[in-house]
């Protein structure tokens, strides 16, 4: 138990310096479409602004704060580290359960988004990116992982940015997670609820995709056809592969590594 506890400190110590070190932070709440109606939109500001915006979507069934335990944070800190302003937003949900030891991950998903629909969560998307985009000046990135790519894709159409990022989304999923997961809420209405033909109004400038080679969701092929759908010209498009990370880019080779956050973001600056 003590070993165990050492090396989630470990884990944590970069974030915590980066904090210590950086950024002033803020959390405002929005109006949500869904459970306790609140989008929670979280922000820091760096010391050192270069004049970017990055708005952070999270994967479905997820959440995006400023939590130490947060793979979002990390990355937004590390985004504050270069000057970008990050804001992270968080779905509307449900309380969280009192005895949520007590579920398994699907019961748990059930109690928190049970009967949630994909147009639920893309408003609550857009809601927190028109906010960013009237309290900004800046030239605004979209940052989606996974469902969160694809909002963010589908958001650029409506809403002109600057660049998107894609991590960890494609155009269909592989089986087994098609089986397991496309029946569960904001998944099962996602089909019916828009078509990627939408994509052909693609409205920012450029697009940049990410995917682990361990990604058991989304293929290659997944990952490079969403990428085709979206119409910019071809010099446009970056699509890189991280060598060994996972779908939700916390592990590489199976073991936690938040370093491949470090590694996308170098190679997203190096453009």
């Amino acid at each position: 138990m003590i070993l165990r506890q050492e090396i989630r400190f470990s884990h944590l110590l970069p974030l915590l310096i980066m904090v210590l070190k950086n950024f002033y932070s803020e959390i405002i709440t929005l109006p949500g479409s869904f459970g306790k109606h609140e989008v929670k939109l979280s922000h820091l500001v760096p010391r050192d602004d270069c004049g970017i915006a990055a708005l952070l979507f999270h994967g479905v069934h997820s959440s995006a704060n400023l939590s130490v335990h947060s793979k979002y944070s990390y990355l937004a800190n590390l985004l504050a580290a270069r000057g970008i302003t990050p804001w992270l937003c968080e779905t509307s949900r449900r309380t969280t359960v009192k005895d949520k030891d007590s579920l398994s991950p699907i019961e748990w998903v059930m109690e928190i988004f049970g009967g949630k629909t994909f147009k639920d969560e893309l408003a609550d998307c857009e809601t927190a990116l028109r906010y960013v985009a009237e309290h900004t000046q800046k030239r605004l990135w979209l940052w989606g992982f996974s469902l969160g790519g694809i909002i963010a894709a589908l958001l650029a159409c409506v809403v002109p940015v600057d660049r998107v990022i894609l991590s960890g989304s494609g155009a269909f999923s592989m089986p087994d997670a098609e089986r397991d997961m496309m029946p569960l809420p904001i998944l099962s209405t996602l089909r019916e609820s828009i078509s990627l033909d939408v994509l052909k109004n693609f409205a920012a400038k450029k697009i940049t995709a990410f995917r682990g080679t361990e990604d058991a969701i989304f293929s290659s092929d997944a990952c490079r056809a969403l990428v085709d759908m979206i119409n910019i010209p071809k010099e446009s498009k970056k699509y890189f592969e991280i060598d060994g990370a996972d779908h939700s880019f916390k592990k590489r080779n199976g073991k936690y590594d938040l370093k491949v956050m470090d590694e996308m973001l170098s190679l997203l600056m190096a453009q």
